[in-house]
């Protein structure tokens, strides 16, 4: 699960600084709200530390319940659809576009570890 919240973070990335759009630069608060959408979970906390997109350092954190699947029992088919809690960190160092990192952590005892399929 941890790899498509990778390639969520990749692909954000692309988006976010994408110099041929004529709009420029999106919001680090457009950022998160990519990030959440494209990961399909539930955003738990999202916090816009800089509202400057060019700024530096930490500039704005989300932490998203994905749902993952995995196959309980492959002869009858059968799968489990667990959640994991990703915090995406938007960074940027003094040159160069923003860093989205996604990491794993605890999910908060209000959601539950598994859940029924959608």
């Amino acid at each position: 699960m941890l790899e498509k919240a990778g390639q969520v973070a990749h692909e954000t990335e692309a988006w976010a600084t994408d110099s041929h759009s004529l709009r420029g630069w999106a919001s680090n608060q457009a950022v998160l709200d990519r990030l959440v959408a494209q990961s399909q979970g539930d955003a738990l906390t999202s916090s816009v530390h800089d509202p400057d997109e060019h700024g530096v350092g930490l500039l704005a954190t989300a932490e998203v319940v994905m749902v993952g699947t995995v196959q309980e029992n492959w002869s009858a088919g059968s799968e489990v659809y667990y959640n994991i809690c990703v915090r995406f960190e938007v960074r940027r160092e003094t040159t160069g576009p923003r860093e989205i990192t996604p990491v794993a952590v605890d999910c908060p005892q209000q959601v539950p570890t598994t859940r029924a399929p959608s």
